[in-house]
């Protein structure tokens, strides 16, 4: 038993930062989470089309004779009606209460960032978040603006002055009836539903800038993310359509939902209900 306590010790004294943290996911997928939801909170308010539906409204009311000489009845005609199946996007839900949105709100727009400066604020914006994506865990905190202000943890300071053994005592007797959660309590504050697929969120980013900022038609974005295209593709109707743009088409649509939900703290789901 000394011996696997002096191994746990010496790892966890090996690092310079002297922190056990347990990160889920790796950094790209989180600065990932970080641009799509900088792009929801840089949307708020506005609406995204999903295109038109088909909804049967009660048209007129009019009066007709019934069969063989019945009396005269009242009949509702419903007519068919497209209507447009807009949705708006609002930012905020549990899944984002941890996280400091007027803080995102503050900072430039994503749109009109460059690659390098998505970086550089995403990286001074992971230092503050980073235990949002953390199994709950030991931290050695050496300065007070690394603190972690919130009721699931609770601070020990301990005097540089003293010696190890006296360390080890104190904390052993400091923790003598503390009251603790139960192992397998509370887990990190932002979950993913499913792992990041890099190269195909990168291709929906793209083609939503490409669509919304640049103005480019579907087959030019198609060439520039890099689909296949040339293939004529059968669609709903009878029509067809080049295989490229079909998949631009594809992609924009998932990107409006990535949005949606993102901005409910539900990440990376390209589908909405």
């Amino acid at each position: 038993m000394k011996t696997k306590k002096k191994q746990v010790r010496k790892a966890i004294l090996k690092k310079r930062e002297k922190k056990i943290d347990t990160i889920a996911y790796g950094k790209l997928d989180i600065m990932w989470f970080f641009q799509w939801l900088k792009l929801a909170v840089d949307m708020e308010g506005q609406s995204l089309d999903f295109g038109k539906f088909t909804n049967w409204d009660d048209g007129e009311t009019t009066t007709r004779k019934g069969r063989y000489d019945e009396k005269e009845k009242v009949v509702t005609i419903s007519k068919r009606v497209l209507k447009s199946n807009k949705k708006k996007i609002v930012v905020g839900g549990i899944g984002l209460s941890a996280i400091n949105l007027n803080e995102l709100k503050r900072l430039p727009k994503i749109m009109s960032m460059t690659k390098r400066e998505i970086f550089q604020h995403f990286n001074k914006w992971f230092v503050k978040n980073k235990h949002l994506f953390e199994d709950y865990s030991v931290r050695f905190i050496d300065y007070k603006n690394k603190m972690i202000e919130s009721d699931d943890y609770f601070t020990v300071q301990i005097p540089k002055s003293i010696d190890r053994r006296k360390i080890d005592n104190q904390i052993d007797l400091l923790m003598t009836g503390l009251k603790l959660k139960t192992p397998g309590g509370k887990k990190r504050e932002i979950t993913f539903i499913r792992g990041v697929q890099k190269d195909v969120m990168q291709k929906q980013w793209d083609v939503f800038k490409y669509r919304t900022v640049d103005k480019l038609e579907n087959s030019r974005i198609a060439k520039r993310v890099g689909y296949q295209t040339g293939e004529i593709l059968k669609i709903k109707g009878g029509k067809t359509q080049t295989q490229g743009v079909r998949a631009v088409q594809k992609s924009y649509a998932s990107a409006k939902c990535i949005i949606l939900n993102v901005a409910k703290g539900i990440f990376p789901k390209s589908t909405i209900e």
